[in-house]
């Protein structure tokens, strides 16, 4: 989920809102909600866990989070 689509990774983050890559029961709870993060401190978390612990996936931008959020 970290390395694939950010606006995947953004609606499940800030939203709650389960993406339809990610496997039904897999996790049977539902993903807290952060919507009361900017797009840039979104963007700035999501490159950090793309990068980190062994990612290598490229970085978010802001405007690709305001973008999936509607802003």
């Amino acid at each position: 989920m970290v390395l694939g689509d950010p606006k995947d990774l953004t609606l499940w983050v800030v939203k709650g809102r389960r993406p339809p890559s990610l496997p039904a029961g897999r996790y049977p709870t539902m993903m807290l909600q952060f919507g009361w993060m900017k797009a840039e401190d979104a963007a700035a978390l999501f490159t950090y866990l793309r990068a980190s612990f062994g990612n290598a996936a490229a970085p978010v931008d802001p405007a690709t989070v305001a973008r999936a959020l509607g802003e």
